[in-house]
């Protein structure tokens, strides 16, 4: 019989554990149920009309599809391959961080702020954390769908069927950029909070994740990669719905809702649009080695 204690110990079992068990991961189990109960109380508002979209979470036909299969190819691709990269993000956030002081330091007297209280500190980290790291989602995001880089995009949008685990759906040079993209957000805001106050920012941190991250997920972030429909109605004005990101991914309205969180920049770069109607996903599978060689896929 095979030692359980040495499977455990793999390297690769070891991360599946952590992204079930870990809050900095939006596929902890706690984010799942959460999602759950927000889908059952938005079928409950109106069942009959509601339910048959959580009937077809429950048939294994939306679990494993040609589609579905391909997420799961991918996230195991993207698994081995950063694997071993996998501290580069801790690396670079803790590097820039501390250029961001040294830079500083050159034209500033280090702890500034250090005498004021410390809530509205860590409040106002937050708040820049958010919107910056918020912005540059978005920027991102919609560089990703101009051009060749739409090539790399492209991938995650070929989905016909939309699951929690479709969020993981993108080509390994997308996930390296998001990551030097975490990096370079985190890692400077940090340095900068830290050299105006002389403290690090941990009483914004829920279980290591930053509180407004913690909170987005816990709001059922992970429906926004699914296919029940739930709009925010006139909220949509502020915040990027379930509904508007499964929009995001239809055949005709791509080019709309690149925000993640907030919907002001969409509201602002006008690439805005309500979340009113299901979308039209793309009806087509193409093969997964194609799009890793950044073919171009013939609904473009």
């Amino acid at each position: 019989m095979a030692d359980f204690s040495l499977l455990a110990s793999h390297p690769l079992f070891s991360n599946l554990l952590e992204w079930l068990l870990s809050p900095a991961s939006r596929t902890f189990f706690g984010f799942w149920l959460t999602s759950l109960i927000i889908a059952l109380c938005w079928a409950s508002l109106s069942w009959k009309k509601r339910s048959i979209y959580l009937q077809q979470t429950t048939q294994k036909s939306y679990w494993w599809n040609p589609s579905t299969i391909q997420d799961y190819q991918l996230v195991i691709l993207n698994q081995v391959l950063f694997y071993l990269i996998g501290a580069a993000w801790l690396i670079v956030s803790i590097t820039l961080a501390n250029q961001s002081f040294v830079f500083l330091d050159q034209f500033f007297s280090p702890g500034s702020l250090s005498n004021y209280s410390a809530t509205p500190l860590f409040i106002g980290f937050a708040l820049v954390l958010l919107l910056t790291d918020d912005l540059s989602r978005y920027a991102l995001h919609r560089l990703l769908h101009w051009g060749w880089f739409w090539r790399i995009h492209q991938l995650h949008h070929s989905a016909t069927t939309l699951t929690p685990i479709s969020f993981l759906r993108v080509h390994p040079i997308e996930k390296l950029l998001y990551q030097i993209r975490s990096a370079v957000v985190y890692g400077s805001c940090t340095g900068v909070f830290f050299f105006l106050t002389q403290q690090h920012p941990q009483q914004w941190l829920i279980f290591g994740v930053l509180g407004t991250t913690f909170i987005f997920n816990l709001l059922g972030a992970n429906l926004r990669h699914s296919m029940i429909p739930i709009s925010y109605g006139k909220l949509e004005n502020l915040f990027i719905s379930p509904l508007q990101h499964q929009l995001h991914h239809g055949k005709t309205t791509s080019r709309k809702n690149y925000g993640s969180m907030l919907a002001i920049w969409d509201r602002m770069f006008h690439s805005w649009l309500p979340g009113k109607t299901p979308a039209d996903l793309p009806d087509k599978e193409f093969p997964l080695h194609q799009q890793l060689l950044l073919k171009k896929n013939s609904y473009d």
